[in-house]
């Protein structure tokens, strides 16, 4: 069964861990006048604070999820998605313990998986597992052993990889969609996430489903399933 899935992520809103980011900021190290580092904070001090807690949902140590959206197979996708991260968390493996185990005489047997993602190998598949410790919430075994294995493993499709193993002609999303004639995202991308949340979060989780589309059709083309 090949599972297509996107997560959508937010900034820290912890405040001491906010205030420890912003503790950390510092001027350029070209600055070196005391009166130049003065005019940089007084300028771009600020600035520089609130870029350094926006970074954060990059980090999973520090971003949150607010949204997974996932497929099987070729189904629609589904969502799990709030602010209580530890439920969208415990939503999306509940679903993945259903439909990967299957009861056999009396125990259960596991469904052999393929995670489909565009760049889940260095960012989806670390954050959800750096999540889900930090939340405590444990993963369903097969994406559990996803989260471990190398990007090359028969456990993990990642269509940026499956594109191309060269780094520097590896494409975003968006340009795949464009060379292979997928509709692609339209107005909304992932830098609009974070201020679209508090008021459209419908918008947000549309988005990501609709991302789970894009890239299960990217990965059906790069396996020449057309």
């Amino acid at each position: 069964m090949i599972i297509t899935f996107d997560i959508e992520t937010l900034p820290c809103d912890d405040p001491a861990l906010i205030a420890d980011i912003h503790a950390k900021v510092s001027p350029p190290g070209t600055h070196k006048k005391a009166e130049t580092i003065a005019k940089w904070w007084a300028e771009d001090g600020e600035q520089a604070k609130a870029d350094a807690v926006a970074n954060t949902s990059f980090d999973g140590a520090y971003g949150r999820v607010c949204c997974i959206s996932w497929a099987f197979d070729n189904e629609d996708p589904m969502s799990s998605a709030g602010n209580d991260e530890r439920e969208v968390l415990t939503g999306f493996y509940a679903s993945l313990n259903d439909r990967l185990s299957v009861d056999i005489h009396g125990g259960s047997l596991s469904v052999p998986a393929i995670f489909c993602g565009h760049y889940i190998t260095g960012f989806d598949l670390p954050f959800l597992k750096h999540r889900s410790i930090i939340n405590k919430v444990r993963p369903n075994l097969s994406i559990l052993k996803a989260m471990s294995a190398k990007p090359w493993d028969a456990c993990i499709a990642d269509t940026l990889l499956m594109w191309s193993g060269d780094p520097h002609k590896r494409g975003s999303m968006d340009k795949l969609c464009k060379v292979l004639g997928i509709p692609g995202k339209g107005d909304f991308d992932g830098s609009m996430v974070a201020s679209t949340w508090p008021t459209d979060p419908q918008k947000v989780i549309s988005y990501c489903e609709d991302d789970v589309i894009r890239t299960r059709s990217i990965y059906q083309r790069l396996t020449f399933d057309f």
